[in-house]
């Protein structure tokens, strides 16, 4: 007897990879400081002229950046709504910071998708306006990935 396909293994195996971030990037501040003053456990900090990651590319900015794990999900409002609730703790001290130094405030939802399965572009009014509150641009990357297991 032929066995049944595991829909459920291949419907999690097939789900978006969502990975959502907060970066506060200056071309004049070095922004390790940052690490102790905001006090986020898991944020880094990197500087203008760096590598990224392992290629050959440079960063052109110092930064620092708080990015939750990824996330399986086909609504990127659920990944965005994850950060927003651990950066609000802290809004008010990052909102300071970033008009005293003149930062630039930025998230991210970088996003592996799967064959075709696209999550929804959708973003709550709510959280809509909780990016403008820290001054954030808000940008999304889709990548094209191979499903794993």
């Amino acid at each position: 007897m032929a066995r049944l396909p595991d829909l459920d293994l291949d419907l999690r195996r097939l789900t978006p990879t969502v990975r959502a971030a907060f970066r506060l990037t200056s071309e004049r501040h070095t922004l390790d400081h940052l690490l102790r003053e905001v006090g986020i456990e898991g944020a880094v900090t990197w500087q203008k002229g760096e590598s990224i990651a392992s290629t050959t590319l440079q960063r052109r900015t110092n930064g620092w950046c708080f990015e939750l794990p990824p996330q399986r999900t086909y609504m990127l409002d659920d990944a965005l709504t994850g950060l927003l609730h651990a950066l609000a703790p802290h809004r008010d001290q990052i909102v300071a910071l970033t008009r005293a130094l003149e930062l630039d405030a930025h998230v991210a939802l970088d996003t592996d998708i799967y064959e075709d399965r696209v999550p929804t572009g959708y973003l709550s009014p709510a959280n809509v306006k909780a990016i403008a509150t820290y001054g954030a641009s808000l940008g999304t990357e889709i990548h094209l990935a191979e499903p794993n297991g």
